[in-house]
């Protein structure tokens, strides 16, 4: 955080709950999906979290309904990988949608993908232009643009450092061991 750190993420609650005992301030970030056991707990610790089931997604705004705040939810799209997310542009709009629409207790903060993991599918130009391009098609649906496109984790680099990473895509989650 001292270092210029915007986020803290991780994928062990334990870690994020150590992180605001210790009186972090930067918005912590789950960054792999919850199982709903963790919701009520998810909620109390971090404000914002990776999401791809509906049925994930209302209990989540149960719960945070239920702590009275509102969770950030940056929704996951599957480029490829087979590790997580939406693979249908359409099925990531609807899902969009139903957020927007109906889960008072959750903001849409953005979409996401994950490469170079399961499926070992190269973080390219093209997997970034078509991630910037789902989330343009998203916020069009939405009526208005989404604060967060997460392009993937460390293996997203390379794009950033060649040059060819959009714009559009303002967030990665940096911190593998490579």
């Amino acid at each position: 955080e001292r270092c210029g750190a915007k986020w803290i993420a991780s994928s062990r609650l334990e870690q994020l709950a150590r992180a605001k005992e210790a009186g972090v301030k930067v918005p912590l970030l789950m960054i792999r999906v919850p199982m709903i056991s963790e919701l009520d707990e998810l909620v109390r610790i971090c404000e914002y979290s990776l999401e791809s089931s509906q049925d994930t997604l209302y209990s989540l705004d149960k719960a945070a309904e239920k702590a009275g705040v509102t969770h950030n939810v940056i929704l996951m799209a599957d480029l490829g990988d087979l590790r997580e997310g939406l693979i249908e542009k359409k099925e990531l709009i609807d899902l969009a949608k139903y957020v927007e629409d109906s889960l008072d207790s959750l903001h849409l903060a953005g979409i996401g993908t994950n490469l170079g993991c399961v499926g070992s599918v190269i973080p390219t130009e093209e997997k970034m232009l078509m991630l910037a391009e789902w989330s343009q098609d998203v916020g069009e649906a939405i009526g208005r643009p989404l604060e967060v496109v997460s392009g993937g984790a460390t293996s997203s680099l390379m794009p950033l450092f060649d040059g060819v990473m959009p714009d559009k895509i303002n967030m990665l989650r940096i911190g593998a061991v490579v």
